[in-house]
This record gives structure tokens, sequence and C-alpha cells, in this order.
């Protein structure tokens, strides 16, 4: 399991910085095009556009413990962040249920959400906590996403203003429900940041 890549992870050539070569981040798209109406969300930050190589190095992360990847990712959504300037805000993440994550090894929000504190000098928190387990999401229609979410969630520290980091946005319902258990137990202000969406 490498901690860090020394060669492009998509053409193979040598590098120095975190991960990608010039010619191959130039492939990712940066300027996704999407639309969410998510009750309560106060803003919502998507760093590119979930297809070719972004797709790729999610899939890699996630699925199959390349977790050098997590550098590229949080690289491109410390850039994105960045340009929002924000800064009050603490950061966390969607929790996954205890035996999920213990069966994985890892949560991939969390680990995205840590290295962006790290890189940005912001508070990183556990704020969620999932309290039942439910179906993988996958293949799953946005209304049967909705209901097999409803109540999973609960609020472990509240704190005024936080930025929910994720890695994929396909129909918003894991936000959406984040949101809605957020603004109930006080919490004033949500952004979202999340590594890419699904294709428009």
């Amino acid at each position: 399991m490498k901690i860090r890549e020394f060669n492009c992870p998509n053409c193979g050539k040598k590098v120095n910085t975190y991960g990608l070569c010039k010619d191959c981040d130039e492939l990712i798209d940066r300027n996704p095009r999407y639309y969410y109406d998510i009750e309560g969300l106060d803003e919502l930050i998507v760093a590119s556009t979930y297809s070719g190589l972004i797709k790729k190095l999610i899939i890699q992360f996630k699925f199959y413990e390349k977790l050098s990847y997590k550098d590229i990712i949080s690289e491109i959504m410390t850039e994105k962040l960045l340009e929002k300037n924000l800064s009050k805000e603490v950061l966390t993440y969607v929790p996954m249920y205890k035996i999920r994550e213990s069966q994985r090894g890892f949560n991939q929000s969390k680990m995205l959400a840590e290295k962006i504190a790290k890189n940005t000098d912001m508070k990183c928190e556990d704020i969620f906590i999932k309290t039942r387990d439910t179906k993988f999401q996958v293949g799953l229609t946005k209304k049967d996403r909705e209901k097999n979410l409803k109540n999973s969630f609960g609020v472990l520290n509240k704190v005024d203003e936080i930025i929910i980091v994720d890695d994929v946005i396909t129909t918003g319902s894991t936000l959406r429900e984040l949101t809605k258990i957020a603004k109930v137990n006080g919490i004033k202000k949500v952004t979202a940041l999340v590594a890419a969406t699904e294709v428009a």
C-alpha cells in the first residue's frame, strides 16, 4: 500500500508534486455543470466532473486501496475551496457505519477532509455519526436513496459553521440528510465540498 506516488498514475511520467503530471492534470474538468436542490444547504462546492481521469482516481482510491490518490483528489478540492475564501468553518466528512468502515479499513471522505484541513490549516472534526447500516446507494433511484438514508445519521458535535467533505455527488441524498440533521441540531451554516459530480 503506497503512501505517495512518484509517477503519474495515468501516464507513468516521473512527478515531483502530488501525483499527476501537468499534461494529465489538464485532463480533469474543473468546471463541472450541476444543479442540486438541497434544502438548508448554504453552498455546494464541486471540484470536478466525475468522468475520465478523476473518476478512475476516485474508484481506485475508494475501492482498491490506492490511498496515495487522496493527495491528488484533495489537492483538486483544496484549489476549489481556496477560491471561496472560507476560513471560519470546521471541516467534517460523511461518516460510515462503524462495521462498514471496519470492513473497508478506512473512510475515504474522512481521509480527504483531514488532508484538506492540513492543506489549509483549517480544523477537521467528527461532527456526524452513522447510527445504522444502510444499503449501498449505487443503483438506487433518488427516491430509494432518500428512503435508505432517512434517520440514519446523528450529530456528535455542534459548531456554528461546517463544511461537509465527500467524494462524489449523484442525487444529493446524503448531503440532504446531513444538512437536515445539522440544521435541526443548531448548526447555523452548512457548506458541502465534493470532489466530483456525476455528469449532468
